[in-house]
């Protein structure tokens, strides 16, 4: 298998309906269903490389829209709201379910490197806190896309920001 089949493989999962149910929030059903001016493989394919917040949100779609289409100009498709909406329907899990499953797709075609049977992982020991607003705790602490244990403390500071520790 090639690269490129290896991709066209991964846009087929990111258009198949099962990657459509799992994808979608508990909270929102019906989420991803109308064709929408960002649909859901624009989304995924939007989280992990176009946010890298050198600049503006709102900047940063127009940014990867405008590559999208193959265009030097920035081009506005969607808004920063319709993006935040758009995000707060894709389920917690989605991303990283789609990790494992290019990863082990890789795997089975020899892309991921061995040494001498080994894949080797190259990590840091950086600390990640995760902040919310005090209006979402209820949402993150709760479910089945819970992102830390009932037992996590909170503390809210004075701008109405929550952070878990």
């Amino acid at each position: 298998m090639s690269l490129t089949a290896l991709f066209t493989d991964l846009a087929l999962r990111l258009q198949s309906p099962e990657f459509l149910e799992s994808a979608r929030h508990p909270e929102h059903p019906t989420a991803f269903t109308r064709r929408r001016k960002l649909p859901l493989p624009s989304l995924v394919a939007l989280m992990p490389s176009g946010m890298r917040m050198r600049m503006s949100i709102q900047a940063e779609l127009d940014t990867f829209f405008g590559r999208l289409a193959g265009k030097a100009e920035l081009l506005r498709m969607v808004s920063e709201q319709a993006f935040a909406q758009a995000r707060a329907k894709l389920s917690l899990t989605a991303i990283p379910s789609l990790n494992d499953w290019l990863v082990e797709r890789a795997e089975q075609h020899g892309f991921v490197p061995r040494w001498r049977g080994f894949r080797l992982v190259a990590a840091d020991a950086s600390t990640v806190r995760f902040s919310l607003r005090a209006s979402r705790i209820e949402r993150a602490a709760t479910g089945p896309d819970s992102l830390w244990p009932v037992s996590a403390r909170c503390r809210v500071d004075a701008g109405g920001l929550a952070a878990w520790h």
